[in-house]
């Protein structure tokens, strides 16, 4: 799983949670990328390639956490 401070955030229980997502995304997100990387190589192909429904619902979490990541990036940072 991702393991980087800036992807993630608490929720309102105090979890650690992907920005963007709920706490069960958070689990679902890592229970896939667990089984994708032990199914085989993590595939660097286009989205319209990806043809298993592990796949398709990891990359939509993904999706998903890196809409509100950016968002979420837009939001704390200051104006001058």
């Amino acid at each position: 799983m991702i393991d980087d401070d800036e992807n993630f955030m608490m929720d309102a229980g105090g979890n650690r949670v992907l920005i963007g997502l709920s706490l069960d995304e958070t689990l679902e997100f890592d229970r896939l990328e667990r089984h994708i990387n032990e199914t085989g190589p993590f595939p660097h192909i286009s989205k319209d390639e990806w043809h298993r429904s592990e796949e398709k619902r990891w990359l939509e979490l993904w999706d998903k956490h890196q809409a509100a990541k950016v968002a979420f990036g837009r939001s704390t940072k200051t104006r001058h």
